[in-house]
């Protein structure tokens, strides 16, 4: 008389092997959706820490660039009162300062475009102007404000007053006086996409200046297309 085979117990080693391999399928992709997913927010993080900068900084330089005002840095060569210094690079001017960097007063103020550890740098320096002496604002450190950047370049507006026409130029060569208006331009060249907002601010003269020089202000000479040409 032959007997009923007994069920099965247990798993076969193609089944116990099977079951791993799945396993391990189903752990790889988990680990790889919660590290893309990290990834994700950690990077989401980066750029909105890098757009409230970028913020930041634009407000930052347009403020203190409009605020610009006539007072008498130093003395050159010749005994004239240097009121603006502008280049291609940087610009310096004397105007107030914010209160979180102040103790009062009018400050000399430079933003200059400088080669940096991680491409090129915008810079920013200050220094009292009570007891300022020429260099004082090369003792201290500067105020990084961007780096990793590709070039940027400033701008300057003028009016010919003979010819009654608006000019911008990269080197503003009338020291002892302020210009109309400054233009920032800045390539950031960034995979993320950020870009610098377009930066043009006329310098808000008070209205004694303009009285004097009998001529428009900034914001009046912006508006032309012809700039630059």
């Amino acid at each position: 008389m032959t007997l009923p085979a007994s069920p099965r117990n247990g798993f076969s080693l193609v089944e116990v092997l099977l079951a791993i391999t799945l396993l391990g399928l189903i752990l790889a992709a988990a680990v790889g959706g919660l590290s893309a997913s990290q990834r994700a927010s950690t990077s989401g993080e980066a750029l909105i820490q890098e757009t409230n900068q970028l913020r930041l900084t634009h407000q930052f330089v347009r403020r203190q660039l409009s605020q610009a005002q006539t007072l008498v840095i130093e003395m050159d060569f010749d005994e004239n009162p240097v009121r603006f210094v502008g280049q291609g690079n940087e610009v310096m001017f004397v105007g107030p300062m914010p209160g979180y960097l102040s103790y009062g007063g009018p400050y000399v103020q430079r933003f200059r475009l400088e080669p940096g550890r991680r491409g090129t740098e915008l810079v920013f320096y200050f220094a009292m102007l009570n007891g300022y002496e020429e260099g004082d604002i090369d003792r201290e450190e500067g105020i990084v404000l961007l780096e990793d950047l590709r070039q940027g370049g400033f701008w300057f507006l003028g009016e010919d007053p003979e010819a009654d026409q608006p000019f911008w130029t990269r080197r503003w060569e009338d020291i002892t006086r302020v210009p109309l208006a400054i233009e920032l331009e800045i390539d950031m060249d960034r995979a993320n996409g950020l870009s610098w907002p377009n930066l043009i601010t006329p310098v808000h003269l008070d209205s004694e200046v303009l009285v004097r020089r009998e001529i428009r202000t900034g914001a009046d000479l912006i508006a032309p297309a012809e700039r630059r040409q």
